[in-house]
């Protein structure tokens, strides 16, 4: 409703006569408050892989012990006997969709088709993308062992198999099988968010992981602000001879991102405070189903349900996949946070 006696506005009767004769004045935008950024699965949709049909459409051979054994020899150049020995078995993952219906109902469809100040629709379909974005971003953080319709996670992949025994249908916890457990660290309560201990753990899983390190590690912003003030604590800001600082030339302090070790930290929202994870992308990657890559139905009649409307619906396929557990790490249960 329009404001009384506010500014130029009057009150009383006149304010009636101007609400019946008077438009509003609309800014023809719809500004949205309630949405997150997503970096990580934007990060995740840039090396995105394909995935098709059939029974667990993401399958894969994986080599957990080795096939061949060698001998040191002597002069005579004598060795063993070869044996055959299996070493490979498959992981496999099923895609999960997500889905979006969008209704387009009579009466919003000729109530707006002359005198619209935003369309409906148009709105609306702009939440599909920011509703899609918004569930994928947060469940790349979740334990979503318990959800058969959802996708992995970050929790699963990097997890030692205390709290995900089963990942890509192989069972970490079966005699022969700890090849295909996570790295998973906990840092018993304690403050870890500091430049060397980064450092540190950096060294460690890379060490773990075979040499191959981490390319990107992600925190909460909570935890990121705290690690950031480890750097700006010991900044030093210097002014070059015969020079200033002036209006023209304002003083850069803190970072948007910060890289230890030759690995870049960065923050998400979606992942929860006294969490971090690292993670190497050529092992870790989400996977599109190629029939549903954010696809849309179109628009078809609910005349069949007995209403006059018509019912879309967006879809996306995908599901996160790591062939290698041991490429990436957990690190959780650590204080610190700034808020």
């Amino acid at each position: 409703m329009p404001i009384p006696n506010s500014g130029v506005v009057p009150g009383g009767a006149i304010y009636n006569e101007l609400t019946a004769v008077t438009r509003r004045a609309f800014m023809p935008t719809c500004t949205v408050q309630i949405y997150y950024s997503t970096p990580t699965m934007m990060l995740m949709m840039r090396n995105a892989q394909r995935s098709a049909g059939g029974l667990a459409q993401i399958t894969g051979p994986v080599q957990g012990t080795s096939m061949v054994q060698g001998s040191w020899a002597s002069y005579s150049g004598n060795f063993s006997r070869p044996q055959v020995i299996p070493g490979m078995q498959n992981f496999q993952f099923n895609t999960s969709y997500f889905l979006v219906p969008v209704p387009l109902v009579l009466g919003e469809a000729l109530l707006q088709s002359t005198e619209a100040v935003i369309p409906i629709l148009d709105v609306r379909m702009n939440d599909v993308k920011a509703v899609m974005a918004q569930q994928m971003g947060s469940a790349l953080f979740t334990n979503n062992t318990a959800n058969n319709l959802m996708p992995s996670s970050f929790y699963d992949a990097f997890d030692n198999g205390a709290n995900a025994p089963s990942y890509g249908g192989l069972n970490r916890t079966v005699s022969g099988n700890q090849f295909w457990q996570g790295q998973f660290y906990d840092a018993g309560g304690a403050n870890i968010l500091a430049r060397s201990n980064m450092a540190t753990y950096l060294i460690q899983i890379t060490d773990v992981a075979g040499g191959e390190s981490p390319d990107f590690v992600v925190m909460s912003p909570s935890d990121y602000a705290a690690l950031v003030a480890s750097f700006t604590s010991v900044e030093n800001i210097f002014i070059p001879p015969d020079k200033a600082y002036t209006m023209d030339s304002p003083v850069r302090s803190a970072f948007p991102n910060i890289v230890i070790n030759g690995i870049p930290f960065f923050m998400d929202h979606w992942c929860p405070k006294g969490t971090m994870y690292f993670v190497n992308s050529k092992y870790t990657a989400m996977y599109l189903s190629e029939d549903a890559p954010f696809e849309f139905s179109g628009f078809y009649s609910g005349i069949p349900l007995f209403q006059l409307a018509q019912i879309g619906v967006a879809i996306v396929g995908y599901q996160i996949v790591c062939t290698k557990p041991v490429s990436g790490a957990k690190l959780t249960n650590f204080t610190g946070g700034l808020f």
